[in-house]
């Protein structure tokens, strides 16, 4: 790698716009190329963002000896298969979340980056979030108390669900795996990892043609005694809102996911803590990323940091299959 990360943007598909919306000006860090089944698609992402080259295969891309590494944005059902051909190429992998359908097909994607000595990262922009970074310091600093409650909702105003998205097979399962694995994540980030988990699923679906779930409840267990609280809506009428609030022994920290500060309030009274908001975590992330391949060490979101999120996922829908609490552990 020269003093650029050489970067092939895999998948043209509408959210590598918004990936290049939020890390297309990081030029001095990254060059940038794409690459596409679709040979026009990969040309028009290359002239729009001022790439170096386009492929019209993916496996043009992993041959070229002047990429680095692959961003796959990708259907969740051919994360394994584009892991591997990079690996076989030597080229470090950048996942979109989730990692990929399955415990079985994570610890594969895992085995053959592990294999070939390449860097794998999962996109879990959630983990970069600076208000979840101050509120686990506020914690850890005892702010308010002993942590004995989370609770975390999210109404996600979300027009994306289209196309393979609705397919149970091919996406894993519905918006759970997709996008309430982000706030699976903060709930990980804050608490670290449940040892159970019940949920539940409404009986009616406000996205069109989606075979899986569009929202769930999750109530998960911690050791300790810790309780958590997720509510996720894949869809909502409304704007988008991302609250989490935690309860401790001594006051409550709320906040939003991305927001601009972190309240703790307390008997003494309430503070605000202002936070520099980075817009979605991509830039933080991509970096991550950058320097785990200069130094060779592990990125923050690494595979098994990204199984565990997934795990819980897993847990929580053999819950609503059973109708009784999981224990994660069973589903790895």
């Amino acid at each position: 790698m020269n003093n650029r990360l050489s970067l092939c943007i895999v998948g043209c598909g509408s959210y590598a716009h918004v990936v290049m919306e939020y890390v297309g000006d990081m030029t001095d860090e990254i060059e940038f190329s794409f690459a596409s089944r679709d040979v026009d698609k990969a040309k028009a992402y290359c002239d729009q963002y001022g790439g170096f080259a386009y492929y019209g295969s993916y496996e043009d891309a992993a041959s070229d000896p002047r990429v680095d590494a692959m961003y796959f944005i990708t259907p969740h059902d051919l994360h394994l298969e584009n892991a591997r051909l990079a690996a076989k190429h030597g080229k470090h992998v950048f996942m979109e979340k989730p990692i990929a359908r399955t415990v079985d097909e994570s610890r594969k994607l895992i085995e053959a980056t592990e294999s070939a000595g390449v860097t794998l990262m999962v996109g879990e922009n959630f983990r970069f979030d600076p208000a979840t970074e101050k509120a686990k310091e506020l914690i850890a600093q005892g702010a308010i108390g002993s942590l004995s409650l989370i609770d975390i909702q999210s109404e996600n105003l979300d027009d994306g669900c289209v196309g393979w998205r609705l397919s149970l097979d091919r996406c894993g399962g519905g918006r759970m795996i997709d996008g309430g694995i982000h706030y699976v994540d903060v709930l990980r980030n804050l608490a670290g990892s449940p040892e159970s988990v019940y949920a539940l699923v409404p009986s009616h679906k406000m996205i069109p043609g989606l075979e899986g779930e569009d929202s769930m409840a999750l109530t998960a267990s911690f050791p300790g005694g810790l309780t958590g609280f997720l509510r996720y809506a894949g869809w909502t009428p409304h704007d988008s809102r991302r609250d989490v609030r935690l309860t401790g022994t001594k006051g409550r920290i709320q906040y939003e996911v991305f927001g601009s500060d972190v309240t703790v309030q307390t008997k003494e009274g309430a503070r605000s803590y202002p936070v520099e908001p980075e817009i979605r975590g991509m830039k933080a992330m991509m970096r991550d990323f950058i320097g785990a391949i200069a130094e060779g060490c592990e990125p923050t979101m690494n595979g098994q940091e990204a199984l565990n999120d997934l795990a819980v996922v897993l847990a929580a829908y053999e819950s609503v299959r059973t109708g009784a609490p999981v224990k994660v552990a069973d589903t790895l």
